[in-house]
This record gives structure tokens, sequence and C-alpha cells, in this order.
């Protein structure tokens, strides 16, 4: 590779870098941020659209020309580390190759447990409003990126923006029970689970009774 070759590849990657690290960039912050031209910054975000990493996300406007903002794609996901994925994976399968799905299922059941543990004495006394909103800061802390909305009716919904577990729970679907498991034991109440990230939602979603109701419906 010719020195010209890999100091591009290596401005594509710092590209992909900034993304990541801001979410959704002008071609001209770019720039600001590596000291390049906007010409060659918008080359360089051709190739990547090309090659399915970067897209256009949406169009920024103000004072001037709007200016299209960048993102990752989804396929440039797969270029940053996520070996902590692999390894759990790879340690589920062998429990359950060698001692059954009901080792899965205790791991999974044990871990509830120990959250429960952990997150119970930051609930108690408080009211349920104020149960949800630790909840959901403890919740955050974990990597959740989760919200705790007080819904018109008095109830109240947990919207987890982020699951650190997503490949885990595609494939095992006692995550996402002993989640369920262990909202419903820390509140005292039952709880509906709208929507989930492990099964193409774009959140996970739980709707929660006020002090003096539950709410209505199923699980899915």
């Amino acid at each position: 590779m010719t020195l010209e070759h890999r100091e591009q590849g290596e401005t594509r990657q710092q590209i992909l870098m900034l993304l990541r690290r801001h979410g959704q960039l002008t071609a001209a912050e770019l720039s600001d941020e590596l000291g390049i031209g906007a010409v060659g910054v918008r080359q360089h975000l051709a190739l990547l659209e090309r090659d399915g990493l970067v897209h256009t996300a949406g169009v920024r406007r103000g004072v001037g020309r709007p200016s299209h903002l960048y993102a990752l794609a989804e396929a440039a996901e797969e270029l940053f580390p996520r070996r902590y994925d692999r390894l759990a994976l790879e340690a589920l399968a062998f429990v359950r190759a060698t001692n059954g799905e009901e080792a899965v299922d205790t791991i999974f059941a044990r871990r509830a447990e120990q959250l429960a543990q952990q997150y119970a004495p930051r609930l108690a006394g408080k009211s349920r409003a104020e149960q949800v909103a630790a909840l959901a800061a403890l919740l955050t802390d974990q990597g959740y990126m989760c919200e705790a909305e007080t819904l018109p009716d008095g109830s109240f919904a947990l919207v987890e923006y982020n699951c650190p577990v997503d490949c885990v729970a595609r494939d095992y679907p006692q995550a996402c029970a002993n989640e369920l498991a262990l909202y419903e034991s820390l509140l005292g109440v039952p709880i509906i689970r709208e929507e989930t990230i492990a099964a193409g939602g774009n959140c996970c979603r739980y709707l929660i009774g006020s002090e003096t109701t539950t709410p209505e419906g199923g699980r899915i």
C-alpha cells in the first residue's frame, strides 16, 4: 500500500470514529475536526457512502445553504470491537450444550436476583413515581439510555433506547423475560412490555400502573 492510500484509509477511519463519537456531523464540522478541506472530506464521505458505511441522516438548516448531516450506517457498527458479545454468546452456548436449557435459565434468573438485591435499597420507601425515576437512573448507569415518562392517566412508561445485551437477548429470550420479572419485583406491580429491541423495535418500552391502578393488556 502506498503512503497516499494509507493516509486516505486513516482519514476515512478518523471520519468513522468522529461519527461514532458525535452521532451526526456535517462535512464542514468534519473538516474542522480533521484539519483538511471540506472538498476532500466530501470525497471521503462519498467513498464511505459507496461502501455502505455512512449515510445522509438529515439536513441542518441555518444561516446560508442547508448542510447535510452524516451518520454511521448499520454496517459500520461491525467495525467497532464487540468481543464481549461473542464471548457471552460462546459461554452461554457452552452452558446449554453441556448442562441443558435449564442451566441457561438459572444463569439469567440468578443475574436478576443479584440486580434485585443491588437495586432494591435505592427504591425503598419511595412513591411509585420516584421508584420509576430511580430505576430509570439505575438502568442508564448500566448503559440502557433509559427514560421515565408520566402518562396522562397517571401511569408510567419506562423506555430503554439502548440494550447492552442486545446480541444475547436476540438468541436467549430468557434475558428479556428475566428483565421484565426484575422490574415487576422491584416495583411490586404487573408490568406490560409493549416493545423490545430484541424483537426488532426501536426501544424497550414498559407500561407501569400508577399508585392506584395497574396496566391492562398482555406481554410480548
